[in-house]
């Protein structure tokens, strides 16, 4: 309890609670209490509760649109931080680009069709993402530029132009692109585990219908090649030398394998999918037989792309 006091001394009275359920905030609707649960709302609040978990020697997790980690029901131990800070702001204009300041918690979908209404391009085939600006940077999330024809993959990190982000002490500073060292699912911030505050995104101005038609597109494409509407993390495994780890487990004759309430989805076989019932348990055990399966049929070591807490 007095760990809760100081926390709500530095973080604002009431302000951090005990005990949250976690599952009502996750794409996959699995997880159990926060030890302590805040909700940032401003850039300083996400500086300050890192400021806070650091001089506690509390743990910090950073939850924002919480779709691809799967929460055990045990909870999560320490401080998580729920990121609300939304907002967006022009920097710059001219008549051939914009450059755009946005918020960390910043939906990605929101923020694609938002720009791609606009005429900007950059984001719009991002739309149908689930999580935040935050997460795709952390993630380097990609998406395809022509889901029905060449595939060449455009990712979150490719109009970035600068950001703001913030070490485990809760000192902050700005970086640009080349700080981040993208890669296939892969940026800096996977190692430094230092925070997004906010990003820049250089955005080109086309015909506002070309945009449109492309989100327009990848979201109708991920409607017809993706499960919707039941509980996912999306694209459980990374794929393999740009081989499709969905093609690779589906060959491995995985589709629809169930353990407990958690299976592998009959549309995409990357999917692993929540009746309602599943337990973190299963989730883990239905993982490590998918792994078996195709190490001994296929000699692929898969590698998860959602993080198991």
């Amino acid at each position: 309890m007095q760990s809760l006091t100081i926390l709500n001394n530095k973080l604002g009275q009431g302000r951090v609670r005990m005990g949250v359920i976690l599952a009502p905030y996750t794409t996959f609707k699995l997880g159990g209490p926060a030890e302590y649960y805040f909700e940032a709302e401003t850039d300083e609040d996400i500086a300050n509760a890192v400021k806070a978990a650091h001089e506690l020697n509390l743990s910090l997790t950073i939850l924002g649109g919480v779709s691809n980690v799967v929460i055990s029901t045990d909870g999560i131990k320490g401080l998580v931080l729920r990121n609300r800070v939304v907002y967006k702001e022009i920097i710059e204009e001219n008549e051939e680009e914009q450059l755009l300041r946005v918020s960390s918690g910043y939906s990605m979908t929101l923020l694609a069709k938002e720009t791609g209404n606009e005429g900007l391009s950059g984001l719009e085939y991002h739309v149908g993402l689930p999580g935040t600006v935050g997460g795709a940077i952390y993630m380097n999330s990609k998406w395809y530029s022509d889901p029905r024809g060449a595939r060449i993959a455009v990712y979150a990190g490719d109009a970035l132009g600068e950001a703001k982000i913030v070490d485990k002490t809760g000192h902050d500073r700005i970086v640009d692109r080349d700080y981040f060292e993208f890669a296939y699912d892969h940026s800096k911030l996977q190692e430094t585990s230092e925070i997004l505050l906010w990003a820049t995104f250089r955005l080109k101005k086309v015909d506002p219908e070309l945009t449109q038609k492309r989100f327009r597109e990848s979201l109708e494409y991920r409607h017809e090649t993706q499960p919707m509407g039941i509980p996912s993390s999306g694209c459980f495994f990374r794929n393999v030398d740009g081989q499709s780890v969905g093609k690779i487990i589906d060959e491995a004759g995985l589709k629809g394998y169930k353990i407990g309430g958690a299976s592998v989805s009959e549309i995409h076989a990357n999917f692993i999918v929540n009746d309602g019932t599943a337990t973190a348990e299963d989730v883990q055990k239905l993982l490590d037989h998918i792994k078996t399966v195709v190490r001994e049929k296929r000699g692929i070591e898969l590698k998860e792309e959602v993080v198991m807490i």
